[in-house]
């Protein structure tokens, strides 16, 4: 492999965590990216973890070719077949065909699950909504943390994360001052926890929606990170008993990320009785870019090709697998303390003491791009759900090497981050 690359200013508005090396990507075709720096990588982040079917598939550039010179962008005033085709298909595909849903398609996540609270607030005729501290729920002042108290009860679920099973959430003091009837939504995010696989306990899950529903408010599950096969599952609600059955299914599904596989379109699915009641109040919510066809047409083509190819079972499979594999590589070595995860959503904690940027740079060395957080001190692997047994083996053996290098070179100093 290369060596690392000295570190290039640019000219962009960086508001994002900077890495400790210079990354120009010229290419990037199925689970592959290609680099000046660093040559040839596995994208173990899926793009933005967007992009299940890996980079540049061929049948989604087919469907853009198509679609683009018949109709990309159209006023929402004009009635088109793509949106109502492209939920009944995720529907059926998904197994939401019991919740009876009708459909809108946006552009961004953080639009999607505004608009889906947007919608449990008008519906209900309530302001207040219930989310826990770990559920990072979109960028916009009304989602953004730290969320606004007033409108919001953020419920600190640390402690329920190892919670004893014996243990009822009703008898639990942190949730005595809570008023359901003062909450319009419980909204739901299934443990991606900002990028850490925090997942909540199934029993609170089950007693906070079960209490929402008893007062009148709703159940707003946010799918952007969790959905499309991300967690082993069509959605991460799905890995929760009290969600799944016809009617327990949620009330509101904001989507967004592997809808497009990394074009931009993000949804929204609301029962079908919610949608009617919001006709017959003539709720409106109008933005530029509202069932556009061209993203609903890659979109459909995303499902037709998760449910036709067999891959969110396959990503439950590898991710399985590649966690497994992470556990053995890391015995004995200092350097990961934790591997969590659920399907192809996946962090390795590393200890205090170590440091995640060498690591991330000595796997860059080796061919494997992951995501870094030094804020939380993990790496991250969220790879399409198209990563094949080869590259999860060739992985395993890449960090073990990194592994031992660090524990061989732990005391050198930490790659310098890059200065624009």
């Amino acid at each position: 492999m290369m060596t690392d690359p000295e570190v290039r200013p640019d000219r962009r508005l960086r508001l994002f965590e900077s890495l400790p090396v210079s990354l120009t990507a010229r290419k990037a075709s199925g689970n592959r990216i290609w680099t000046d720096e660093y040559g040839e990588l596995v994208d173990m982040e899926s793009g933005c973890w967007a992009a299940p079917l890996g980079h540049a598939h061929p049948e989604i550039l087919e469907t853009l070719i198509e679609q683009a010179p018949r109709a990309l962008h159209l006023h929402e005033k004009f009635v088109l077949r793509h949106a109502s085709d492209l939920t009944e298909a995720l529907c059926d595909a998904s197994g939401l065909s019991g919740g009876d849903y009708c459909g809108t398609y946006l552009t961004s996540g953080t639009e999607a699950v505004s608009a889906a609270v947007w919608l449990a607030e008008n519906l209900t005729k309530r302001t207040r909504k219930l989310c826990t501290n770990l559920s990072y729920l979109g960028a916009t002042p009304d989602l953004r943390m730290p969320r606004n108290p007033d409108a919001w009860t953020d419920l600190d679920i640390r402690g329920c994360l190892d919670c004893g099973a014996s243990s009822r959430c009703d008898l639990c003091e942190k949730l005595d001052g809570i008023d359901f009837r003062d909450h319009a939504c419980f909204v739901f995010e299934p443990g991606n926890s900002g990028g850490r696989v925090l997942c909540p306990p199934p029993k609170l899950v089950s007693h906070l929606s079960a209490r929402i529903r008893e007062t009148g408010g709703l159940v707003v599950c946010n799918e952007v990170t969790t959905g499309f096969g991300r967690t082993g599952r069509w959605f991460g609600f799905q890995h929760y008993p009290s969600l799944v059955g016809a009617s327990d299914l949620p009330d509101l599904i904001a989507l967004g990320k592997g809808l497009g596989n990394g074009y931009p379109v993000s949804g929204v699915l609301l029962r079908s009785s919610l949608a009617r009641q919001a006709r017959e109040e003539n709720l409106i919510y109008v933005q530029s870019h509202i069932d556009d066809p061209l993203g609903c047409a890659v979109a459909r083509k995303v499902v037709e090709i998760l449910g036709r190819d067999g891959l969110v079972a396959r990503g439950d499979r590898v991710g399985a697998s590649l966690r497994a594999q992470v556990e053995e590589a890391r015995g004995g070595l200092r350097g990961i303390s934790e591997v969590r995860g659920r399907g192809m959503m996946n962090v390795f904690q590393v200890p205090p003491e170590a440091s995640p940027s060498r690591l991330f740079t000595a796997l860059l060395r080796r061919g494997y791009f992951l995501g870094l957080s030094k804020r939380f001190q993990l790496l991250r692997a969220y790879a399409p759900l198209t990563l094949t047994d080869e590259e999860v083996r060739g992985f395993s053996s890449a960090l073990r090497q990194a592994l031992e290098e660090e524990g061989e070179e732990g005391r050198s100093p930490e790659t310098p981050s890059p200065r624009g």
